[in-house]
């Protein structure tokens, strides 16, 4: 298996899409922060487009849907639950799977990855990004009594974690990694200044205590 240290988590992502393949993006709208996105020319569906003019997008929050359709006429977007993919795009098999941060939001991550392994093509990859368990801001952060974890959290992966529960959804680890943390937010702010601080002096040396966690799945037979 190989590694690679930190990276910024959308130019990562986006070096990985073909041009000419068939790409599916879970959490396309990046709800709830749609709008802002959009307005700073941020919004990761947006330039996976730019790449894979073919690529079609999936999200649970329909409201948000309705404003990318809106900016992005002509994209193909389903409403749809991660966890059932099959009922929503089955029968279509995908050259690349992308999942940004995602996985930490879904009641059953085991459900999700099996799922996608099934709408893989033979040679497909499936690219997981998420919050990493040991990024060094929220250790800091719990020396003064907060948790800092998302209100719509379910858990927090390790790259040991997500390649274990990789293998027993049937995909194999091609390679994992670290994303450094987003130079933005919904706004500014004193939490994400700090946040960002923090980050960059420790995970530049130590790639480990990173913000974010990257895998590449590939089928396992």
């Amino acid at each position: 298996m190989k590694g690679f240290g930190r990276v910024k988590r959308a130019a990562f992502i986006l070096d990985q899409v073909p041009s000419n393949g068939a790409v599916l993006h879970v959490g396309c709208t990046n709800s709830p922060t749609t709008l802002f996105t959009i307005a700073n020319d941020i919004l990761l569906h947006k330039h996976l487009l730019d790449r894979c003019p073919n690529a079609v997008g999936i999200d649970i929050d329909e409201p948000s849907i309705a404003i990318l359709k809106e900016h992005l006429p002509g994209a193909e977007i389903i409403a749809g639950d991660a966890n059932n993919l099959s009922d929503y795009v089955g029968g279509r098999l995908f050259d690349l799977i992308i999942a940004a941060d995602v996985i930490e939001h879904l009641e059953n991550p085991g459900l999700f990855l099996s799922a996608c392994r099934d709408q893989l093509k033979d040679d497909g990859q499936v690219l997981v990004t998420t919050t990493n368990t040991f990024g060094v801001a929220r250790f800091f952060k719990a020396l003064l009594f907060h948790e800092a974890v998302h209100s719509e959290h379910t858990a927090y992966f390790s790259p040991k974690t997500l390649v274990r529960l990789g293998h027993l959804c049937g995909l194999e680890t091609r390679r994992y990694g670290y994303y450094a943390c987003s130079a933005f937010s919904e706004g500014p702010s004193v939490n994400k200044a700090l946040t960002n601080a923090i980050e960059t002096m420790y995970a530049t040396i130590w790639p480990q205590f990173s913000e974010g966690v990257i895998v590449e799945y590939r089928r396992s037979d």
